[in-house]
C-alpha cells in the first residue's frame, strides 16, 4: 500500500495538476512551454514505461539535459520518481570520463536524455529520449514510495576537490527548501530564476515551484544577466532566484540600470556567499526587495539558516530555521562559546541525514548526535545568529592569524574598479588576489595593485591586505557559478615556479605595483 505521511514531489505535481492544469507552470526563456496538466500527463507516460522496462523500487537512473531544455528535465525528473526510480542529475558539460565514475559509483541503470544523448559508456545498460521511453495510457500510475526511499543523488560542486555524491530520502527532499513561509509565493505575478540545468540547483528550483503554491516560472539563459533583467521588467515579477555570480554580472554590464526592477519584493540567492557590495547594489535597483540567503551544505539539507541581508551584520548568514540546529567547535569537536570561531555543523529535527556515496575518510572531530560538516567556519552571536567566516579551505593562513577571504573579497569589491574578485592563499604564508578590472577601469597591474592596496588599508589589518594580485580576465567558475579557487592558487603556483602563465590573466604584481 502507498504510505501517505506527507506530501511527496509526486504528490504535489498531481494536485497542482488537478488543481490548475491549464496554469503555465514553465516559461522557457520568455515563451510558455509546460502546462501543470501537460506536466503531469508526460511524467506518467514515461513512468509507464520505465514501469513496463523493467524500472523497479529504487533503480537508479540519470537525466542527461542542456541548455534550456527544461520542460524535458522537469517531466524526466517527475517521471522516474513517479516511477519509483532514485534520480541522479547529470549535467550536460560533465565530461565523459567523470560521468562514466558518477554512473559506476550510483550503479546506475540507465539514462533519459533530451536532444543530446550522453557520451557512450559502457556503465550503463539503456539510453533513451523522452519519446522513445514513454508509454500511451490513462490509468494513473500508483506511485509507491517510503519517506526513507532514495529520491535522488546531487552532486557538490567540487571546487575543492572530485565532487562527492549525496544520497536524498523523499523525506528530505519534501523539506528541503526551508519552511514555507519562506519562499511561499502566492502573488500573481511569477517567479524568474536563471540556473543550470543537470546539477543540484536545477533540481533545487524545480522542487521549489512544486512545494509553493502553483505558480509559473520563467527561466532566463543561465548567466546571461541582461535577459535575467528583461525577463524580470516583461513580467513585473515579485521574486527572483539567482546565485549570487549573476549579481556580480548583473552589477558588472549595467543591467541593474537597464531595467525596470521595482517589481521585485524578494531575491532569493544560494549556492556561495553573495558579498555586501553586491547586495547593496542590488537593493538599490530593486528599493522594494530584501535579499534573503539560505545557507547549508549539500549534506546537512534539509538544515538551513535563513537571513536577509542587513548592512549592519553584512556576514551574517542568519538565524537557523524552525527544527534546524547550529554548532560551533573546535578541531577535536569540543563545542566553542558565541563569538569564538570554529568549524560550523548542521542538524535537521524530523528528516534522516543525507549519506554520502563514498564515505571517504574517517572525519575526525566529530561531535555526537547526527551534525553534518558544513566545510565552513564561522561563529554565532548571543541570540543564535550564525556568521560565516570562510570555506575551511579557503581561509588564508598568515603568522598574524587566520585570514577569512570572503571578507576580503568585500573590501575589494567595494572600489569601483573593481568587477570581481577572489581571494586565495599567497604560499605558506601570505593574502593573494585575482582581480577582474571593471569596465573603465586601469588594466595596468601597477597602478590597480597600488590603488587597491590603498583603498584596503582603511578597512583591514595589515595582514590581510593582499601581497600579491593578479589581473585575469575572468574567474574560473563552476556551473554554481563558485569560483574554483584551487585554479587560482595553481595560477599563483605556476607562476612563482616561472611556468609560462595560462593566457586568461594579464600580470601579476606586488601589492606595491612592483613585479613579483
Amino acid at each position: 500500500m502507498t504510505e501517505r505521511t506527507f506530501s511527496y514531489l509526486t504528490d504535489q505535481l498531481r494536485s497542482h495538476a488537478a488543481l490548475h492544469p491549464d496554469r503555465t507552470a514553465l516559461v522557457i526563456d520568455g515563451c510558455p512551454d509546460l502546462l501543470y496538466g501537460e506536466w503531469d500527463r508526460r511524467s506518467e507516460a514515461l513512468a509507464r514505461g520505465l514501469l513496463a522496462a523493467g524500472t523497479s523500487r529504487g533503480t537508479r537512473i540519470g537525466i542527461f539535459f542542456g541548455g534550456m531544455d527544461w520542460a524535458g528535465y522537469a517531466v524526466a525528473y517527475l517521471g522516474a520518481l513517479k516511477a519509483g526510480a532514485t534520480v541522479l542529475h547529470l549535467p550536460l558539460a560533465l565530461p565523459a570520463d567523470e560521468l562514466e565514475r558518477r554512473a559506476l559509483q550510483c550503479e546506475l541503470a540507465g539514462i533519459v536524455h533530451g536532444r543530446t544523448a550522453p557520451p557512450t559508456t559502457s556503465a550503463v545498460a539503456w539510453t533513451g529520449t523522452l519519446d522513445e521511453l514513454s508509454a500511451p495510457g490513462e490509468t494513473p500510475v500508483d506511485l509507491v514510495h517510503s519517506p526513507a526511499d532514495a529520491a535522488e543523488i546531487v552532486y557538490s560542486s567540487g571546487t575543492t576537490g572530485l565532487a562527492r555524491g549525496v544520497v536524498v530520502s523523499h523525506q528530505n527532499l519534501a523539506t528541503a527548501g526551508g519552511p514555507p513561509s519562506v519562499m511561499a509565493h502566492d502573488e500573481p505575478t511569477p517567479m524568474v530564476a536563471s540556473v543550470n540545468l543537470g546539477i543540484t540547483a536545477s533540481a533545487t528550483t524545480v522542487s521549489m515551484v512544486l512545494n509553493a503554491t502553483p505558480t509559473t516560472l520563467v527561466l532566463a539563459p543561465p548567466g546571461d544577466a541582461d535577459r535575467l533583467c528583461a525577463l524580470i521588467e516583461h513580467h513585473a515579477a515579485s521574486t527572483v532566484m539567482m546565485t549570487p555570480n549573476l549579481a556580480v554580472q548583473m552589477t558588472r554590464d549595467g543591467a541593474l540600470g537597464r531595467y525596470d526592477l521595482t517589481s521585485v519584493t524578494t531575491v532569493a540567492t544560494a549556492s556561495a556567499f553573495l558579498h555586501p557590495p553586491l547586495a547593496r547594489a542590488l537593493l538599490a535597483a530593486m528599493p522594494r526587495a530584501r535579499v534573503i540567503g539560505a545557507y547549508s551544505a549539500s549534506q546537512a539539507k534539509p538544515a538551513v539558516t535563513i537571513g536577509t541581508f542587513d548592512p549592519a551584520r553584512p556576514m551574517s548568514a542568519g538565524r537557523p530555521a524552525p527544527g534546524t540546529h547550529v554548532l560551533i567547535t573546535d578541531e577535536h569537536g569540543a563545542e566553542l562559546p558565541a563569538h569564538r570561531v570554529g568549524r560550523i555543523w548542521l542538524r535537521a529535527d524530523g528528516a534522516p541525514p543525507r549519506n554520502r556515496l563514498d564515505a571517504g575518510p574517517e572525519a575526525t572531530g566529530v561531535p555526537e548526535g547526527g551534525w553534518c560538516d558544513t566545510g565552513d567556519l564561522g561563529h554565532v552571536d548571543d541570540e543564535g545568529e550564525l556568521y560565516l567566516f570562510d570555506r575551511e579551505t579557503d581561509a588564508v593562513p598568515t603568522p598574524a592569524g587566520l585570514v577569512s577571504s570572503l571578507r576580503v573579497e568585500s573590501v575589494l569589491l567595494e572600489h569601483e574598479a573593481v568587477a570581481d574578485a577572489a581571494v586565495v592563499a599567497a604560499g605558506p604564508a601570505g593574502v593573494a588576489a585575482a582581480i577582474v578590472p571593471a569596465a573603465g577601469a586601469t588594466h595596468d597591474p601597477k597602478l590597480l595593485a597600488a590603488t587597491l592596496a590603498a583603498h584596503a588599508k582603511d578597512s583591514l589589518a595589515p595582514h590581510e591586505i593582499p601581497e600579491r594580485v593578479l589581473v585575469v580576465d575572468e574567474l574560473p567558475r563552476n556551473d554554481l557559478g563558485k569560483v574554483v579557487k584551487r585554479l587560482i592558487r595553481d595560477r599563483l603556483t605556476a607562476s612563482a615556479a616561472g611556468v609560462t602563465p595560462a593566457p586568461t590573466a594579464s600580470a601579476e604584481l606586488d601589492a606595491t605595483g612592483a613585479p613579483s
